[in-house]
């Protein structure tokens, strides 16, 4: 009777298959646990990568009409989804988890797009006639989604679509009441406006910048007397909201040379140089920037833009999510996991002239965005 138990609790071994659907109830994060099991439940557990490490960038790629290529900075490899996005020649603005919003034109209109990189599902959103936006920025509150689209040319404008919490429909867009003549701003080409404090920001020449109150959408954009200048010659800077919620810029001169980040202190309403970044890891170079915590060590107090001294392998992988983590899940089985690639293969620095070099021989990857799937 003795033996009899002790065969039945043998878990080692277990069917392969049945191993394999135990795993597919299990968060990612549980399988290198569970692969230390044995040698048994290791052979069940399919290659895939954590794609919460760090951010990655999103890219279109030239194969169908818009396939999406994600570059991991800690592999240096890049993930390309199965599924083909029906948007082609769309411009990738920002994004939020697993949602994405690219801009494009349809025939005579001008049309932002959401899209679900878990589905594949996208829905367009046509402007009225005769109006384009050269940003588009999305927020969640938890109890409403609302995209702002922001035309910053001629008129200094932000316009609102908003769809609640109860899955019903978007909204038309709504444009502010009061239209400025003319822009007061020049704002910044390579940086989308950025939410801090509940008011939408926009970065311009010479560290200025305008702000637009959603509470009092009609009034549209105010611009703000200062601060006028970050005091540092640039050719590119790039608005962000750090991890601890303060509005900061990143200044990058010629050819990534130097590299200053500088926060806005509010209540004197002057840019200061940062001297640190205290261990955490700024992703910049895109629209998008973003400021993280991270663990992998040679990642601390660097910054990354999407400059590349060799073009990574590319793996065709599906986008999967399990109690809520996301990975990159290698279509072919046959495809090996390896660990990081220890920062030789993106252009990264640190801060201050010692720290920062040139972009010489390197790749730069054109139209893309930084994403974070940790949050």
């Amino acid at each position: 009777m003795h033996e009899a138990t002790s065969q039945g609790r043998d878990w080692s071994s277990l069917p392969a298959d049945l191993l394999r659907k135990v795993l597919a109830r299990l968060p990612w994060s549980s399988h290198p646990s569970f692969a230390a099991t044995c040698a048994h439940w290791r052979s069940a557990v399919s290659p895939f990568y954590p794609s919460w490490i760090t951010p990655v960038l999103l890219s279109a790629a030239n194969v169908g009409s818009t396939n999406l290529r994600l570059y991991s900075p800690y592999y240096h490899k890049n993930f390309e989804l199965d599924q083909t996005l029906a948007s082609p020649g769309a411009k990738l603005c920002c994004a939020r988890g697993h949602r994405v919003m690219l801009y494009h034109r349809v025939g005579d209109d001008n049309v932002v797009v959401v899209a679900n990189l878990l589905t594949g599902d996208i829905l367009d959103l046509y402007l009225p006639e005769c109006t384009s936006f050269n940003f588009v920025v999305y927020d969640y509150d938890g109890d409403r989604e609302m995209l702002f689209g922001v035309d910053a040319h001629v008129v200094l404008q932000a316009a609102r679509s908003v769809r609640s919490g109860d899955g019903e429909g978007w909204c038309a867009w709504e444009f502010p009441e009061l239209w400025a003549e003319g822009s007061e701003l020049t704002a910044s080409p390579v940086t989308n406006p950025v939410l801090h404090r509940g008011l939408l920001y926009l970065l311009g020449a010479g560290g200025r910048l305008a702000v637009h109150d959603d509470s009092r959408h009609d009034e549209g954009f105010r611009i703000l007397d200062m601060p006028k200048g970050f005091g540092i010659e640039c050719d590119d800077c790039y608005l962000f909201e750090s991890d601890e919620g303060e509005l900061m810029a990143v200044l990058m001169g010629h050819n990534g040379s130097p590299v200053h980040v500088v926060r806005l202190n509010e209540e004197r309403m002057e840019w200061e140089k940062a001297d640190s970044l205290k261990g955490r890891s700024l992703f910049t170079g895109t629209l998008t920037t973003m400021m993280v915590k991270t663990g992998v060590k040679w990642m601390q107090d660097k910054v990354f833009t999407p400059r590349l001294y060799d073009w990574p392998e590319t793996i065709s992988v599906e986008l999967v999510e399990r109690e809520g983590e996301l990975a990159f899940v290698p279509i072919s089985t046959r495809t090996e996991q390896y660990g990081g690639a220890c920062g030789k293969s993106i252009w990264a620095c640190g801060l201050g002239p010692q720290q920062t070099s040139k972009f010489w021989e390197t790749i730069n990857f054109d139209y893309s965005i930084w994403v974070d799937f940790s949050s």
